[in-house]
């Protein structure tokens, strides 16, 4: 069974061009990005494997959380994003499998 770890964004979460620098910077360390996972506490993508980049603090209301879904290819409502109590728990998935295939990072 393979390693499991999670790479955890300690930066501004004001700044979007940041957030995206560190997520470019840090995707090369996962394989097949699968699924972002908001919860009211922090935002997470993981990959095929389970290991992940995890954004703590970035959650409902903040603009550098859409720039991130918008970079990652996700289709959303901003009105339903920003909304917790639209999903149990205050917990919203979405795939990212469609644009995050396996072999992403490398050039043929």
């Amino acid at each position: 069974m393979g390693r499991w770890f999670v790479i955890t964004y300690n930066g501004p979460l004001t700044d979007d061009d940041e957030v995206i620098r560190f997520f470019s910077q840090e995707v090369s360390n996962l394989h097949g990005l699968r699924k972002l996972i908001i919860t009211p506490e922090k935002t997470t993508v993981l990959d095929v494997n389970g290991e992940g980049i995890e954004f703590p603090g970035l959650t409902y209301g903040s603009t550098t959380l859409e720039a991130l879904l918008r970079y990652l290819g996700v289709v959303f409502s901003a009105r339903v994003l920003h909304d917790p109590s639209a999903t149990p728990g205050g917990i919203k998935e979405f795939d990212l499998s469609a644009r995050w295939t396996w072999g992403h990072e490398r050039v043929m």
